[in-house]
């Protein structure tokens, strides 16, 4: 019998506390997963591997925030019609926030300002917040450039030439650097000759072009790709001087071989990771993402294996 009344008023009591649980503590607060913010990348090259260590920062931010990436790339290098297209494409597709690397500030413009409200733009390389981007990720590009031209004023005496490589025509960073660093020079003393590739031109035959032409002492680079291709051109009994701007592999390679003298080195790796971070703060916070300027480090074959010049040019990733 008092078993009976015990199970009677217990199992009552049992469901009454189940109840309770499930009101306090629903289903699909604790076992739902949460949806993936959605970030495209748009780059200006054709060859996203140019962009290594700055992808592994991205990636690396994307599931440290739980971000869906996508990157996207122009049919040609520095196209900035189509990455326009391409911003307008995921806008309506989607796509959350974008983190855009500018090919040319001034034909992108337009589209991310009417892009304000819709989808939040994160210019990264090339600062495009007077443009309608929510922030900018990257280097003081004018500093740099004045650190890679009086870099170069050591190695070519007064009066001698040096060829600057302008491998992405347009308003952009690169530009930006090259002509900061052509000022430093020609106020120095020394020639300066442009290297541009016309039509369908490569980097690569631009430059052994201008070499043949040009009685130069330094050639300088103002992006990683670039350089890269600046160091496989500089072979044989050419003896100039390279200087240039990059932390990748192969620029690292080229320091270590002595092909290159100098470069003007940025945390990629963190570059990538603070560009995602801000994309996600743009999503989740309607006065934006605050802009953060990085950076940069001159590195040469003689310190690029100190602790600090290590990191940038071999970085390591969880």
């Amino acid at each position: 019998m008092k078993r009976r009344v015990l199970l009677q008023l217990g199992i009552p009591l049992l469901i009454l506390c189940a109840l309770f649980l499930l009101l306090a503590y629903p289903a699909d607060r604790t076992l739902r997963p949460q949806p993936l913010l959605e970030v495209s990348v748009i780059l200006r090259e054709t060859d996203a591997s140019l962009w290594t260590n700055a992808r592994q920062g991205m990636e690396q931010a994307a599931m440290d925030l739980d971000v869906e990436l996508r990157f996207l790339t122009p049919a040609q290098n520095n196209d900035a019609a189509q990455q326009a297209e391409l911003l307008k494409r995921e806008a309506s597709g989607g796509a959350q926030a974008a983190v855009l690397v500018a090919a040319d500030r001034e034909v992108l413009a337009q589209t991310v300002a009417g892009l304000s409200g819709k989808l939040p733009v994160v210019s990264l390389e090339t600062d495009m917040t007077h443009d309608g981007a929510v922030c900018f990720v990257g280097t003081d590009n004018q500093a740099l450039g004045r650190s890679l031209g009086e870099a170069v004023l050591h190695g070519v005496e007064k009066g001698g030439t040096v060829v600057l490589l302008d491998s992405a025509p347009g308003d952009n960073a690169v530009t930006q650097r090259l002509a900061e660093a052509q000022s430093v020079l020609e106020a120095a003393g020394r020639s300066v000759a442009i290297c541009r590739p016309e039509g369908d031109e490569t980097i690569a035959q631009a430059l052994e072009s201008i070499l043949a032409q040009t009685d130069a002492g330094a050639v300088a680079a103002f992006e990683a790709s670039a350089l890269e291709t600046a160091a496989q051109v500089r072979t044989g009994e050419n003896a100039l001087l390279l200087y240039g701007m990059g932390a990748t592999a192969e620029v690292a390679a080229g320091l270590e071989q002595g092909k290159i003298a100098a470069t003007a080195a940025q945390n990629e790796f963190a570059a990538g990771y603070l560009a995602v971070a801000a994309a996600v703060e743009s999503i989740r916070n309607t006065d934006g993402a605050q802009s953060q300027t990085l950076p940069f480090f001159m590195v040469r074959r003689e310190n690029m294996y100190d602790p600090d010049y290590q990191k940038l040019l071999f970085p390591v990733t969880q």
